[in-house]
Formats: C-alpha cells, structure tokens, sequence
C-alpha cells in the first residue's frame, strides 16, 4: 500500500468522514501544517481523528466502509502526476544530452571534413570589406535548395558564400567557398554530407551578406566613436 502525507494533499483543506454514520471533520491545510509534521501519514492522521468514532477501521485501497478521507485519492493523483513529470524531465534531459553530444561529434566531423583535402573545395576566401561580389550570383536549384546561393563564371560553377559558425572562427566574417582541383570540378554540386550539408542549409543572399557585413562594420565604428567622446 502506498502511504500519502499531508504534504501530498493538494487540496486547501482534508475532510475526514464515516460512511456508516454522521461523522464528519474538515481541517483547514494551514492549520494543520502549524499543528502537525506535513510528513504525518494520511492512513494515520484519519485513525487517530476517528477514536471515538466506533465504525474506524485502518484505510484501505479498496472501496471504505467506516472512516475515510477523499483527500487520499487527490494525494495518490497530486503524487502520479508529478512523478510523471519528473520523469518526463529526466528523459527530456536525456534526449537533449544525447542531440549534444551528437552535435559536438559533427562538429568534430565537419572540423575534419573542412581542412581535409578530398572533400572537394580548394580554399576559403575572406570577402574583403565593401567589395562587390564577383562574377554572377544566383539562387540554385529552387526546387531543392532555396536559399542555396551558387557562384559562376560563365556556366562553370565556382562556390558558395556561407559565414564560419562562432565555435570555427569566434568572427562575423562571410567567406567565398571555391570549389576544388580541376579533376574533380563539379557542375552541379550536391546535397554533400558533413560540413558541407550543414552549409547548405546555412547560405543567404549574397548582397545580403555584404550589407550585413558593412552595416555591423559602421556601427562599431559608430560605438568606437561615442566610446571616445565620452572619454573625453
């Protein structure tokens, strides 16, 4: 038998009563709390409020005859539910341990997958400040990869644009993705895996990418300059 406290009485108040006869008693919670331990068994506290009560008999589970409290039902209630929600905490706190780690791993994957050289670029350019892209820009293959921004010299695609996450560079800086050796040149560049999947998912437009860059640049230098005439 599962034995409730006071504390797991989620009710203002514990009525205790006799299916037998008249009697009845209600406690307010405050008050009980100030009289009794909130650890003080349910079973109990009804048995000793019913001395003299002459149908009492010890709770039970099973349907009451004699002295009984509607309040255990509530605790057994209050008491489920909230082990249930402990744990739901506990396995939301698993699976979120688990897509950590399985981050950190790809991190680590793309890491390697980044400065290998079989994985098809040839180098990452920093796009110097206030320059114009160069060559022809475009959104790819709509379809699949909306905001996959291509670049091409002619017909010949020639790379992405894609900012480094903080944990790469700890820098807001975009940089131009060339693509690799001319034997392995693509001209239509895949889905990818890796470090290169997640770029795909990570590309915007082009002169986006330079308004943004040469907007932050200006409020730096905004902030540098307020900076200063305070100190002075």
């Amino acid at each position: 038998m599962q034995h409730y406290t006071i504390r797991d009485v989620p009710d203002d108040g514990i009525d205790i009563l006799c299916t037998m006869c008249k009697f009845r008693k209600s406690f307010e919670m405050a008050g009980l709390l100030q009289k009794y331990s909130p650890d003080l068994y349910l079973d109990i506290f009804v048995r000793a409020i019913t001395e003299f009560c002459e149908h009492r008999q010890a709770y039970s589970v099973l349907p009451p005859c004699g002295a009984y409290t509607p309040q255990m039902e509530t605790a057994r209630k209050a008491v489920t539910d909230r082990n249930a929600e402990k744990k739901d905490r506990r396995r939301q706190a698993s699976v979120e341990r688990a897509e950590a780690a399985l981050l950190q791993e790809e991190r680590a994957e793309n890491a390697v997958i980044r400065i290998a050289d079989g994985n098809g670029w040839r180098l990452y350019e920093a796009i110097p400040l206030g320059t114009a892209p160069k060559y022809r820009w475009q959104q790819s293959w709509e379809e699949a990869c909306p905001e996959d921004i291509i670049g091409f010299d002619g017909t010949v695609p020639i790379g992405r644009v894609f900012q480094f996450e903080p944990h790469i560079t700890n820098r807001d800086v975009w940089f131009w993705v060339l693509y690799g050796v001319e034997d392995r040149k693509r001209t239509r560049p895949g889905q990818g895996a890796g470090w290169e999947q997640s770029r795909l998912l990570a590309v915007c437009r082009v002169e986006w990418c330079y308004d943004t860059m040469i907007e932050k640049e200006a409020q730096a230098e905004k902030w540098r300059r307020g900076k200063n005439v305070q100190s002075v």
